[in-house]
């Protein structure tokens, strides 16, 4: 109040009112500006899985999900990810260098204050105006000089304080940003141990079909030697057998390519000595899915959380741009001690000082000021339909998600039936053998069945594990469970 009163004193109020009017007249009430969405429809998805049997109403999923599995050699790679994921830890320090972003953002808010120290020693030519006699100027001049400085420029405006609050908004869409990136690359690691389960078993049983086809080419041309079969036989089993061995290669090759991917994902060199155990995934329970899912979807989604602090930033950016019409008012002072001889400098005659108040009045300038302002409009419109098409987008992710688990959860069990008919009937056929009825080929080919049948059941048991995942990565992957996420 001390300080506006000074002001009063050097400039009249009414000298400010004119610009004043000006500055309000260039600031046009915009035509349009966008609306955020607050939520997007997709109860009717939720209300539709949850009269099934695959569904079930919880909670959110919690910051560790992946112990949903329930297989503790994911557990702890995940563990061993958090800590030396490199794409992760630059997330994080992208997170720092925004928060010190927003710090140096709030400096223009607190006054200056330094010191200074300068010796200033001149020679003066004979010829210069000083000394055109009958000066008494000296031809050796040395100033000394000793300082504290002081600057405070007076946001009466707001247009640092909504440039600082801007910032801040930047760093927190950071944070969500790097919860995102955690987001991502666990679910990564879970979707490639979820494969690289899948190819295990699938290369286990791989190879048991290739040991029975070798047995069935042995049979074939035992059968061929007493004339029972002929060349054509034994070319068709000697042909399955290659594509057998084909495909057992064509996995082994998948595990050797998942195996370097999951040490990448972790943080590890591709040639890690690391060995993995088989995976002992889980998940035979109805998914929990939690209440009021459209409504509090913005607040558990990083992603979406980081466009909201976006849009906040960008209004405030606004404000600033708005607050650049206005007069800029600064105040600089100074106190200290001048002097033309060292052994005078700290006597009390060397004591100097001033104040110097000044206004900037922005009264030209070329449409910068106004291109400025319709620049950040136009950032905050496309911030805010990022965050309209985001919403969107969330809200389609995890409705397919649920309708692709319980499609998924349905055919898994058909299959596991599918499965359960054809060992029952491997196990007739053995018994027709065991009493004569049916030869020993007939009991392969059926076993063989069954070494297929069970590479589907593989292979639909996977994509319900990756439904299950893709499904907890569409509701935020446990975002919002610890503090400091969501907070404003």
């Amino acid at each position: 109040m001390r300080l506006l009163a000074v002001f009063r004193l050097i400039i009249p109020a009414w000298i400010l009112l004119p610009f004043l009017f000006e500055s309000c007249a260039a600031l046009k009430k915009r035509n349009h500006e966008p609306d955020a969405m607050e939520t997007a429809e997709i109860a009717p998805a939720i209300d539709s899985a949850l009269e099934t049997p695959n569904f079930s109403k919880g909670e959110w999923p919690s910051y560790n999900w992946w112990t949903l599995f329930e297989d503790d050699q994911l557990s702890e790679m995940m563990e061993l990810a958090l800590e030396g994921n490199p794409d992760l830890m630059a997330a994080v320090a992208r997170v720092r260098s925004s928060d010190q972003a927003a710090k140096k953002a709030r400096a223009p808010l607190l006054p200056k204050l330094n010191t200074a120290f300068d010796d200033n020693y001149q020679h003066l030519s004979k010829d210069e105006l000083v000394r055109y006699p009958p000066s008494t100027v000296p031809a050796v001049i040395k100033e000394i000089h000793l300082s504290l400085n002081f600057e405070y420029e007076i946001d009466l405006f707001g247009k640092n304080r909504n440039q600082y609050r801007a910032a801040i908004g930047l760093a927190r869409a950071q944070a969500a940003e790097m919860s995102q990136s955690l987001l991502i690359i666990t679910t990564s690691l879970a979707e490639a141990y979820i494969n690289y389960g899948a190819n295990f078993m699938d290369l286990q049983i791989s190879r048991d079909l290739v040991a029975a086809r070798k047995f069935y080419l042995e049979l074939t041309e035992l059968r061929r030697n007493y004339g029972i079969d002929d060349e054509l036989a034994i070319d068709r089993a000697r042909t399955l057998l290659l594509e057998g061995e084909k495909v057992v290669l064509e996995y082994e090759k998948k595990m050797t390519i998942a195996e370097s991917q999951l040490k990448i994902l972790m943080g590890m060199s591709p040639d890690d000595p690391r060995e993995f155990s088989p995976p002992t995934l889980s998940f035979d329970r109805p998914f929990p899915l939690p209440e009021n899912i459209p409504l509090n979807l913005l607040a558990r989604r990083p992603d979406l959380m980081a466009q909201i602090w976006k849009v906040e930033a960008a209004a405030h950016m606004i404000k600033a741009a708005k607050a650049a019409f206005f007069p800029n008012i600064n105040l600089k002072a100074f106190a200290g001690l001048q002097s033309l001889h060292w052994n005078n400098l700290f006597s009390i005659e060397s004591f100097a000082g001033a104040i110097n108040p000044a206004i900037n009045l922005p009264l030209f300038t070329g449409g910068k000021l106004t291109a400025q302002l319709n620049e950040e409009y136009a950032n905050y419109d496309a911030d805010v339909y990022d965050y309209n098409t985001l919403v969107l987008k969330a809200a389609k992710e995890v409705s397919d998600q649920i309708k692709v688990l319980n499609a998924t959860t349905e055919q898994a069990k058909l299959e596991s039936e599918a499965f359960m008919q054809i060992l029952h009937s491997s196990e007739l056929t053995l018994a027709r053998y065991e009493n004569g009825i049916d030869d020993y080929l007939t009991v392969l080919n059926q076993q063989i069945a069954v070494m297929n049948e069970a590479m589907n059941e593989v292979e639909i048991q996977n994509k319900r594990y990756l439904s299950i995942l893709m499904l907890i990565k569409a509701l935020g992957g446990g975002y919002g469970q610890y503090s400091g996420t969501t907070e404003k």
